[in-house]
């Protein structure tokens, strides 16, 4: 049995992409709405009760955003210098991935959070950060503007049905 690889095509590569996106934001939303249906009490306090979580969980919500985003455009203006397509794309793709795991993480600690005390305080804060993962939703049209491709990477680009080299 021969190992068949098919080409990377903008086509492929915004469907894979897409696809951890998604995965991401299911991960999240599932296991928050899991555990918000089977803690039996539960209630909103916005009040600190001793839990050091209620300082830890916001603090890592913000840092998760703050260092995501300086991750990113970090990470981003690096591939001014790749000169393929295919190289742009891939470091896009991690700077992406990187940026939306530093959304997760804290998301999915607001979640434990909320097993451990009940305090929907802690599920609003991982609805926040759904939203805001939610919100970097990747489109063709996001991924073109944020490379700044332009000329023969642009005609490339738009050209999806082509192999990428």
């Amino acid at each position: 049995m021969q190992n068949e690889t098919h080409p990377i095509t903008v086509k492929t590569f915004l469907r894979t992409y897409n696809l951890i996106h998604l995965a991401l934001v299911a991960g999240v939303f599932v296991s928050g709405f899991l555990i918000y249906m089977k803690t039996k009490v539960q209630e909103l306090n916005l009040s600190y009760s001793g839990d050091v979580m209620f300082f830890v969980v916001p603090i890592m919500a913000i840092s998760g955003i703050v260092a995501g985003n300086f991750l990113y455009a970090k990470n981003i203006k690096k591939l001014d210098s790749k000169t393929t397509l295919l190289e742009k794309l891939n470091g896009f793709q991690t700077a992406a991935i990187i940026r939306y795991a530093l959304l997760e993480g804290p998301a999915l600690l607001g979640i434990v959070a909320f097993i451990n005390d009940g305090n929907q305080y802690f599920l609003i804060i991982s609805l926040i950060l759904l939203a805001w993962l939610i919100a970097q939703r990747p489109t063709r049209d996001k991924v073109e503007r944020e490379l700044k491709l332009e000329g023969l990477l642009k005609s490339e680009f738009q050209k999806v049905d082509k192999p990428l080299v």
